[in-house]
Order: C-alpha cells, then sequence, then structure tokens
C-alpha cells in the first residue's frame, strides 16, 4: 500500500484510487478514478490532481458546453477561468459589477442572451478553447432554460468529461 504525509495533522495516510467529488471548484464536479490521499488519524482527503491545468481547461470547456442555462456558481467559476476580476468581467459584458455579482451569488437569474455572450467571451479570451467556438455555436440555439442539475464527470487522465 502506498501511503504520503498528511498534508493536514502530518501523519502518514494511504494513497487509494477512487471517485473525488472536487467541491473546491464551487460546481458539482466529480474526478473519476483519482488517487487520493486519505488520512485515517483526521479524515482529511487530498486529491492528487498530476494536471492541473489540464484540468482546468477540460472543466471550462464543460461548462461553456453545458445544454443548460449557466448558474451564478459556473458564472463565477468562468469569470475566475478568464482570469478576471469582477469589474473586468462586466465591462467586458457591459453590465454594472453589482449585477453580476447578484448573477454570481444566484440572486439574480441570468438572462438567455448575456449567457450566450458570457459562453462566446471565455472561449475567445482563452486560447485553450478556441477548438470549442465550432461545437458552441451548435449548442447555442438549443440551451434549455429549465435542466436538472448535472454534475460534470471528469476523466484526468484522458481529459474528456461527460454530464451525469
Amino acid at each position: 500500500m502506498k501511503t504520503q504525509v498528511c498534508s493536514n495533522c502530518g501523519e502518514t495516510a494511504k494513497i487509494v484510487r477512487k471517485n473525488y467529488c472536487f467541491e473546491e471548484m464551487g460546481i458539482p464536479v466529480e474526478l473519476q478514478k483519482i488517487n487520493v490521499i486519505e488520512c485515517s488519524h483526521c479524515g482529511n482527503v487530498d486529491p492528487v490532481i498530476p494536471n492541473m491545468d489540464g484540468l482546468m481547461h477540460v472543466l471550462a470547456l464543460a461548462v461553456v458546453c453545458t445544454p443548460c442555462k449557466l448558474s451564478g456558481e459556473e458564472v463565477r467559476f468562468l469569470r475566475k477561468y478568464a482570469n478576471k476580476s469582477a469589474r473586468e468581467f462586466s465591462r467586458f459584458l457591459h453590465i454594472n459589477h453589482t449585477h453580476l455579482s447578484k448573477i454570481e451569488n444566484g440572486k439574480t437569474e441570468i438572462g438567455a442572451s448575456l449567457d450566450k455572450l458570457i459562453r462566446l467571451m471565455v472561449v475567445n479570451l482563452n486560447p485553450e478553447l478556441k477548438d470549442a467556438i465550432k461545437d458552441l455555436m451548435e449548442l447555442i440555439p438549443n440551451i434549455t432554460e429549465n435542466c436538472s442539475e448535472e454534475r460534470i464527470q471528469i476523466d484526468p487522465s484522458a481529459l474528456t468529461y461527460q454530464y451525469a
């Protein structure tokens, strides 16, 4: 059995392979079959993510290409992925930063036009996502208002995603 030092308490922890709910992203994401460091002493669980940049690109692609209207949490994730402050992002969108804050915090629904503008802007601001523009253009007319809460499942070793 492989072991490593726990980042929380410093005790010896075991490394196991399993699915991991990656709540640190602020949106429902499950990483498939990754190594995690599980500490039996303090209960801490840390994922081992060898390619964080690749994972972020795949997650952004999955969010941009979701067939459902963006949630506030997804808008916040995309803004941060685009490396923009709330003020910068709102200027790009031609909206007040207070309005953006209300969207990100779930106090205001995102409109259909703003949803599409955010997706297009994020794809164009990030060279890693440029290849997604064709798929996004086909998806845009079919974005649905009412979707059930879906979790994005990502295979970090293959850098692929699916909705579950």
